[in-house]
């Protein structure tokens, strides 16, 4: 599959997908300094990372435009966090170290899953005359786009907000808790500082990777993912060991494993979902490739985003 997986978008058309990342990514700090309630400015870059969507989807009738108006969004998000970290060295030394505010975090997040999931809407809905080769391939590159963005934002997060949260020095004791379950009843009693946060964080941190995979591979094995999560959650913990930021616990990986089902329930929801609204005929919507069943004929679309048999096109 190419890198920029589009066909026969125009010069305007390009434009106006990028220019609509941008102003996904300028919300949140216009909605921070126009609203001083952090819950109502939340609401504010939600509201109109709908509007943004729903105005270039509807505008130019093409998923994969708003495809590359996520992976724009995320591209100015990396630009400028790289800037900062540079702008940080220079200023601040050997002691500067970036973080990722709440904030930012759940920002960052609206501003992925609302066009992401508004898109998802409409072509889970798409019937009849809609739902098309043409439509479905563009919905195909429009998925490229979105999971590569998800992933720089992901890996992002990873980094900046869960692994390097702060900076001890590094000949400071490690911190152990290998008692199960212990933690988590910490959380519940209370007994831990935000403990409630602390959980909803590790259950749900390892979802995108989950539906990512599903996504670049639907027909992976749910065991298969298990081992992924839980080599990632035990690599995590590893990473926090070594750079002493934050305490092992063998808790966090029994809520990793949490987190990744969440993350494969959630995409085949999504699938099942579209199976029942097309009697069967399109059992995963979610994915790189599409069969389309009509009549007795199959056409499925390949990697390189070309059909085996040219139907009408659709509005999307």
């Amino acid at each position: 599959m190419t890198f920029f997986p589009v066909q026969k978008l125009t010069i305007g058309e390009l434009f106006v997908a990028v220019a609509a990342g941008l102003m996904l990514f300028l919300l949140p700090n216009d909605a921070k300094n126009q609203i001083n309630d952090i819950a109502l400015a939340e609401g504010y870059v939600f509201l109109f990372s709908l509007m943004i969507s729903a105005a270039l989807l509807l505008t130019l009738k093409r998923y994969d435009a708003l495809g590359i108006a996520i992976f724009s969004n995320s591209i100015f998000t990396i630009i400028s966090f790289g800037i900062s970290i540079l702008n940080g060295v220079i200023t601040k030394g050997m002691e500067f170290w970036p973080q990722l505010s709440e904030y930012q975090l759940i920002t960052m997040f609206i501003s992925w899953v609302v066009p992401f999931f508004f898109a998802v809407s409409l072509r889970m809905l798409s019937r009849g005359s809609r739902d098309t080769n043409d439509s479905r391939m563009r919905f195909s590159h429009f998925l490229v786009f979105a999971i590569r963005a998800l992933m720089m934002v992901y890996l992002l997060v990873i980094i900046f907000r869960h692994l390097l949260p702060f900076r001890p020095h590094m000949s400071e004791e490690r911190l152990f808790n290998l008692t199960l379950f212990s933690r988590i009843r910490e959380c519940l009693d209370g007994a831990h500082e935000n403990g409630i946060i602390y959980i909803w964080w590790h259950c749900l941190l390892l979802s995108p990777l989950t539906f990512s995979l599903l996504i670049l591979n639907p027909k992976i094995k749910w065991w298969h993912l298990s081992i992924i999560c839980l080599a990632s959650g035990i690599t995590l913990e590893i990473l926090q060991f070594c750079f002493n930021t934050g305490t092992v616990c063998i808790d966090d990986i029994w809520m990793y494993l949490v987190g990744g089902t969440v993350g494969m329930l959630l995409k085949c929801f999504i699938d099942l979902i579209r199976s029942v609204l097309t009697q069967g005929q399109d059992k995963c919507m979610l994915s790189f490739g599409y069969t389309l069943v009509s009549g007795d004929t199959r056409t499925k679309i390949n990697d390189s985003g070309h059909s085996f048999t040219n139907q009408q096109k659709s509005s999307f």
